[in-house]
């Protein structure tokens, strides 16, 4: 897993992106969260609202909420957004992300990804 940013988006949530050595279809999404005292796996924060990137980051692969179509791709590029405040890290299958010190949205983000509120 690489991080490639962990970004403040509003108040409310920041925006994660990395990528991984894997198709989409192949990502434990379940094995994502922020561990807080009183949650366990099935009630902590989780990635909310995935979005599939181009190897650059300069596009997206589909529309949000979507999966790409390429079963063929070696690696994913994903952001997603986590509830900020539950926690300085967010455990993934792939290794631990520090996102205690959100970096500013990157202008080429900014300009592709969606979000709704829950």
């Amino acid at each position: 897993m690489k991080t490639n940013g962990v970004y403040y988006f509003n108040s409310r949530f920041i925006l994660v992106e990395i990528t991984l050595g894997c198709s989409p279809d192949m990502i434990d999404w379940f094995g994502f969260g922020v561990p807080e005292p009183g949650t366990d796996e099935f009630t902590r924060t989780g990635p909310y609202m995935e979005q599939y990137l181009t190897p650059n980051g300069e596009d997206k692969l589909c529309d949000a909420w979507d999966e790409p179509d390429d079963e063929d791709m070696e690696s994913t590029r994903v952001a997603f957004f986590i509830e900020y405040g539950h926690g300085d890290v967010l455990e993934t299958p792939y290794g631990n992300i520090d996102i205690s010190d959100p970096d500013p949205l990157p202008i080429r983000l900014y300009d592709i990804i969606e979000f709704e509120e829950p």
